[in-house]
């Protein structure tokens, strides 16, 4: 039995942490990729970063702040809390489907089977005590779907701690903003008074920053796909989505700086993720979390690359005036109407629309597929409409994949590339 099987084993018995799995899993890949690849030393970095910190912020004398959906990250940084964003659980788990499983079984004693199984894999791992680490604060926000509006109240009760939570706007205009923004001192408020300090602005501006820097590469790299060949590989977007838990701190500019690199210098030489681009496939609507090797299956099999999917795809909201206290607010504000899953999906379907109008537009795909997550019921509302839209204005058929991004006994790895296959085979190639 493998190490890795042996450590799921010791998880499954309860014997070992979530936590203390996936800090174990990365420095074993850490090792691997060292003997192996030590020039992609870089795409684990991050999350050695991310989990270590979760793992140890106790330790390190830092408050643990749970959130779900999108909140103000840098906020919290700020208090010299550190944020512990729920949604890494599933997709951490979700290449280890024994595990999931289990979980996803025990919140369905509580919770009806059609919950996403984001949440229920979150909730059932609480309720098994497998976290290994404990809030000192819960914060969560009324977005993006059904499912989180159930999962989020529910975890509140059970973890007993003080709790914050967002109610964003159906509307995204000033008045929508203002009403974030009213929310956001009233957060900080509630910051101050948990953890006994004032909000130290500079501290603040640092975070805010940060993250004018993160988006900015971002954008350079989402940039860099519109070469054609593509430079950048499909698998990439998967872990540019860790944007959504450490989007504040200096280790994300310092992925997306090494990315960065790595795409000019192939841009450079001319070179393309697949040596014999064919297709460039825009992935709409979720990622492939527990399979991202299908990514690199659709370069091998179809000389395919995936150039954008709808979390790579974000918009440029800045700070600009961080002395301004209120317009911070509200640059804050509209970041939590624009951060993946929200960003397309929680709102007016106009803008779900807009947004894989713009894809289509900057990326010039000739591959569309919309991936649908079982649990993104929403979203699924607007799958036709996207569809129509893309065959009226750029006359290509959509594939249409349902599947499970985090629990695969839904539908199994091979099960999707034969999908994706028989849609190569008989229409992309025809």
């Amino acid at each position: 039995m493998s190490e890795v099987k042996e450590l799921e084993q010791e998880v499954l018995k309860g014997n070992v942490s979530i936590t203390e799995f996936a800090c174990t899993k990365i420095d074993g890949s850490i090792e691997r990729m060292r003997e192996k690849h030590p020039e992609l030393l870089w795409t684990m970095e991050i999350q050695k970063f991310m989990w270590d910190n979760y793992r140890d912020a106790h330790k390190n004398g830092k408050k643990l702040v749970f959130y779900g959906g999108s909140v103000p990250t840098e906020i919290i940084a700020a208090f010299d809390c550190f944020g512990f964003y729920m949604d890494v659980i599933p997709f951490r788990l979700s290449t280890n489907p024994n595990l999931t499983a289990q979980y996803i079984d025990e919140a369905e004693k509580y919770v009806a089977p059609t919950m996403c199984g984001l949440d229920k894999t979150e909730l059932g791992a609480w309720i098994s005590g497998a976290y290994g680490i404990k809030p000192d604060i819960l914060v969560y926000n009324s977005v993006p779907c059904d499912s989180s509006r159930l999962a989020y109240p529910a975890m509140e009760k059970l973890m007993n701690v003080p709790t914050f939570s967002f109610d964003t706007p159906f509307r995204r205009d000033e008045r929508g903003t203002e009403y974030l923004a009213d929310q956001i001192e009233d957060f900080i408020a509630f910051m101050e008074e948990q953890t006994g300090t004032k909000l130290d602005w500079d501290k603040l501006k640092y975070y805010m920053e940060n993250a004018n820097r993160n988006f900015d590469l971002q954008k350079k790299c989402a940039d860099l796909r519109k070469h054609k060949p593509c430079p950048l590989p499909g698998r990439l977007l998967v872990l540019n989505g860790t944007t959504n838990a450490v989007a504040c701190y200096p280790e994300m500019g310092d992925l997306l700086e090494a990315e960065l690199e790595m795409g000019q210098m192939m841009v450079d030489l001319g070179m393309g993720a697949c040596p014999d681009e064919k297709y460039r496939v825009a992935m709409l609507q979720n990622m492939i979390w527990g399979a991202a090797s299908i990514m690199d299956w659709m370069q091998k099999e179809y000389n395919a690359v995936a150039v954008m999917d709808a979390f790579g795809f974000q918009g440029d909201i800045m700070y600009e005036h961080m002395d301004d206290r209120r317009d911070c607010l509200k640059v804050m504000g509209k970041k939590l109407q624009n951060n993946p899953m929200i960003h397309g999906a929680s709102g007016p379907s106009e803008y779900h629309l807009q947004m894989v109008d713009e894809i289509f537009q900057n990326y010039d795909p000739n591959v569309s597929m919309f991936l649908g997550h079982v649990g993104c019921k929403h979203t699924w509302a607007t799958a036709k409409m996207v569809s129509d839209m893309i065959q009226a204005k750029y006359g290509l058929p959509t594939l249409y994949l349902d599947l499970d991004c985090i629990d695969g006994r839904y539908k199994s790895n091979d099960e999707v590339k034969a999908q994706m296959a028989e849609y190569f085979e008989t229409v992309v190639m025809k």
